[in-house]
C-alpha cells in the first residue's frame, strides 16, 4: 500500500526530528539547531517537511534570491526509513512548484560528488552539473554545483 505524505511548512517543534535526519544524512556537515530556527522562522524562502503518520520523513529548505531570480536548495534530506518511497521526488516536485509560483528562472544546489542516489534524482529532474566546488565539505570532499531551469521541457 502506498504511503501518503503530507507536505507542510516546518514549525519550530519539528526541529528535533529535522536534526535527527540531518545528523544521519550529513554527520559533521550538519546544521545546528540555531541555523534551523533561523531557516524556519526568518530566512527568505521556504522550509517544508514531508510527514507520514505524525513522523517527519524528509524536509527541504530553499532560499530565494530575487536578484539572481533563482531558488537555491539549501538543504534537502530523507530519513533512511523513508528512502525508496518517492519522498525525495515529492520534495523536488514541491520545490519546482514554489520556484514556478514565485516566477524564478532557475533552481540551484550543491551535492556531494559521492552522493550517487541524490545526483541521480537531480539528473532525473533536469539538473545539470555546471561546475565543481573543490573542498566544499568539512572532510575536503568536493561538491557538484547543479542547476536547472524552473520549467523543464
Amino acid at each position: 500500500m502506498e504511503q501518503r505524505f503530507i507536505l507542510r511548512l516546518a514549525e519550530i517543534d519539528d526541529i528535533p526530528s529535522i536534526m535527527e535526519i540531518e545528523q544521519i544524512c550529513f554527520d559533521k556537515d550538519s546544521f545546528s539547531k540555531r541555523q534551523f530556527v533561523y531557516l524556519i522562522s526568518q530566512a527568505k524562502g521556504y522550509f517544508c517537511v514531508a510527514e507520514y503518520q505524525q513522523r517527519v520523513g524528509g524536509y527541504f529548505s530553499v532560499l530565494i534570491n530575487q536578484r539572481a531570480c533563482s531558488l537555491r536548495i539549501y538543504s534537502i534530506a530523507v530519513h533512511p526509513d523513508f528512502r525508496g518511497k518517492k519522498v525525495g521526488q515529492l520534495l523536488i516536485d514541491q520545490i519546482a512548484a514554489i520556484a514556478q509560483k514565485q516566477g524564478l528562472k532557475r533552481i540551484t544546489l550543491e551535492v556531494n560528488v559521492s552522493n550517487s542516489p541524490a545526483i541521480h534524482l537531480y539528473e532525473k529532474n533536469g539538473f545539470k552539473c555546471t561546475s565543481i566546488k573543490e573542498n566544499y565539505y568539512h572532510n575536503g570532499t568536493s561538491a557538484y554545483y547543479m542547476q536547472r531551469p524552473t520549467i523543464v521541457e
